[in-house]
C-alpha cells in the first residue's frame, strides 16, 4: 500500500510500460527481438508478479504516494503509474519521495531485482501514456 504522504499535493507523476523481448545472439538481426506474448487471463496481480521482483513492488509501495497498475493495451506487459507526495517542509529534494524511489530503482535495476530475469530475453521499460489516475 503505497504512503499516505499527500498533505502537500502529489507530484513527478510516471507512467510505464514494461515488456519482455526476444534476445539473439546476432545484435544485427531484428527478425527475433519481437514482444514475448504473455497470458494473464487479465490477471493484474499475476502480470505484476511476473514482471516484477518483490523487491521493486515493495519500493513501489513504499515511496509512491500513488500507485496503479494495469496489464498493456496489447496484453503482454504490465503498465504503472506512480506518483509521490512530500516528506514536507524541510526535506531535502535528494530524501523525498520522487528521489529515495529513482535511487533505490537504480540500485535494483543495478542488482537485477527491479524486473524479474527471464531466461532468453530482455525487458524495456518505456514512457506511456495516458496515465492510470
Amino acid at each position: 500500500m503505497p504512503n499516505s504522504d499527500n498533505q502537500d499535493g502529489v507530484h513527478n507523476k510516471i507512467t510505464k510500460e514494461i515488456r519482455y523481448h526476444h534476445d539473439i545472439s546476432d545484435p544485427t538481426d531484428d527478425t527475433n527481438k519481437s514482444v514475448i506474448a504473455q497470458s494473464f487471463s487479465g490477471n493484474v496481480e499475476t502480470a505484476k508478479s511476473h514482471f516484477f521482483h518483490a523487491d521493486a513492488l515493495t519500493s513501489n509501495d513504499t515511496n509512491g504516494t500513488q500507485l496503479d497498475y494495469a496489464i498493456t493495451a496489447d496484453g503482454n506487459g504490465i503498465k504503472f503509474t506512480i506518483a509521490f507526495g512530500t516528506k514536507g517542509a524541510g526535506t531535502a529534494e535528494a530524501d523525498d519521495w520522487a528521489a529515495t524511489w529513482a535511487t533505490t530503482k537504480d540500485s535494483l535495476v543495478g542488482a537485477n531485482k527491479w524486473v524479474n530475469v527471464r531466461a532468453n530475453s530482455y525487458w524495456t521499460a518505456t514512457d506511456a501514456t495516458p496515465h492510470l489516475f
